[in-house]
């Protein structure tokens, strides 16, 4: 008997250290804190924002989560959850002096976000879904209202389209919307982007793996010319993906943290932040999680049948050239699909906010040119003749090869979920892509169906963690913070 009691009290001693250690662990662990953060639904007023404001003003989602579902947490996001973008359309489609003095004015009136204290215009603005403020819904709903097809509408469309070289109205890939002070105004969509395998595109992949590839495709006789731009964001606008996480906490949550500010209230000019909603301790945990993220790995059947054909279905998508832009290895990440290169994805894909512009030497007046999360740009007009950031027709059109790595679990497809499946996906490429997709359309039934094969065997993670439905399927009213 007097043996076994110190033998019960070493175990107990054992367990209780143990417990504490596991507790202790969990506590100091970044990965769990910014799982917490990601998972957080968020209010005005947060508790876990104790110098900000919390959620909003202006938000698209109430937590991460709610953006980055399919698939499990961390994944692409519905369409419903697009971010959408307030663009004007000038009917001339030119910036020069006059014209832009003829316009600054319309654009402040419009949405403050439009021009800047120094008079520098943005392409576009972040048209939040939602807002505290209560009498921001009718006001977005009514923005968002798609513009009556009458005469005098159409008329002036297509005048504005024979300068963008597309022929029919129902062709241009955006809603049209309000029509104000002769600015013609139009939505353009993004898609929230699947989070896995950032982290190891971030470190396996760098910029000599890249240009590799951009000399590769200079040889190409398919068309095919991509350029470098960063590696994260639909139009590669952002090149640190520590910068683009903190930026998708401003913009989608209104979540200021040091580097962004949040989204400011067009409703409540006056309304200033006084501190950051964010720590850098939960900027820092938050971005450990989302460098944690599994990659996706392609899923082989098991009916041996079924390997067979999903192995024809990937020589076919090499054969018919889909690799020259989805490029399975790059650098020191395997099975990726992507160069990570800007594309030009033909007159469909025209979208108003512009891809990265070329730098050229040109002699002209000066316009500068600022990146911001979401690829918005800005530009200030002066005399100067420099060195130039030019943005012509092309970067319009322009978006980055998004990795097709989980992709069977990523649907909606293309930059706006305009694509339901991905044989719609397919059929929407064009420009630098029209080739494949021709090769595509002329083969057999069977052997589409192959390469679809493969495609549905690029799946998500397989320890991707099920997004909370009680957390996604969320109320698009808060009310705001007393």
């Amino acid at each position: 008997m007097s043996r076994i009691i110190p033998l019960l009290f070493f175990a107990t001693v054992v367990f209780s250290v143990e417990s504490l250690f596991a507790q202790t662990e969990t506590v100091d662990d970044p990965v769990a804190r910014g799982r917490e953060l990601f998972l957080h639904q968020w209010t005005p007023g947060d508790k876990l924002s104790p110098k900000g404001d919390g959620l909003g003003p202006m938000f698209n989602g109430k937590s991460c989560v709610e953006c980055h579902s399919l698939g499990g947490v961390g994944g692409s996001g519905e369409k419903k959850r697009n971010a959408q973008f307030l663009s004007f359309l000038p009917e001339s489609g030119k910036f020069t002096d006059d014209v832009i003095k003829g316009f600054l004015g319309h654009l402040k009136n419009m949405h403050p976000d439009f021009v800047d204290d120094k008079d520098q215009f943005s392409f576009g603005v972040l048209l939040h879904r939602q807002s505290t403020t209560p009498e921001y819904a009718e006001i977005h709903d009514e923005v968002t209202e798609p513009l009556p097809s009458n005469f005098d509408s159409r008329l002036r469309i297509r005048r504005m389209l024979s300068k963008r070289n597309i022929r029919p109205v129902d062709a241009l890939p955006l809603t049209l919307v309000t029509y104000q002070d002769g600015l013609q105004y139009a939505l353009a969509e993004r898609n929230p982007p699947q989070l896995f395998g950032l982290d190891e595109i971030d470190r396996g992949i760098t910029e000599g793996d890249l240009q590799q590839i951009v000399a590769a495709q200079e040889k190409s006789r398919t068309g095919v010319s991509g350029r470098m731009a960063g590696k994260f964001g639909w139009r590669g606008q952002m090149r640190s993906l520590d910068l683009f996480i903190k930026g998708a906490c401003a913009t989608e949550l209104g979540l200021q943290v040091h580097e962004f500010e949040q989204t400011k209230d067009p409703l409540r000019k006056e309304y200033k932040l006084k501190g950051n909603d964010l720590n850098q301790e939960q900027v820092g945990d938050l971005i450990h999680y989302v460098r944690s993220l599994d990659s996706p790995r392609q899923i082989r059947p098991n009916d041996p049948k079924q390997r067979e054909l999903v192995a024809e279905g990937k020589q076919l998508f090499t054969g018919i050239g889909c690799a020259e832009c989805h490029v399975e290895d790059v650098g020191r990440v395997s099975g990726v699909y992507s160069d990570f290169l800007l594309h030009n994805m033909g007159t469909q894909f025209e979208d108003p906010i512009p891809a990265e512009p070329i730098a050229k030497f040109v002699e002209r007046e000066r316009m500068d040119v600022i990146t911001s999360y979401h690829g918005m740009r800005r530009r200030a007009i002066t005399t100067e003749l420099v060195k130039t950031m030019e943005v012509g027709p092309e970067q319009h059109t322009e978006y980055k090869t998004p990795p097709l790595w989980g992709v069977a679990d990523s649907a909606p497809y293309l930059h706006d979920g305009r694509a339901t499946t991905l044989r719609a996906a397919i059929e929407w490429h064009g420009g630098e892509a029209y080739s494949s997709f021709r090769r595509f359309s002329l083969m057999s039934e069977e052997k589409q169906f192959s390469l679809l094969q493969f495609l549905e065997s690029l799946k998500a993670p397989e320890n991707a963690e099920e997004a909370p439905a009680e957390l996604i399927d969320t109320v698009a009213h808060v009310v705001p913070s007393s």
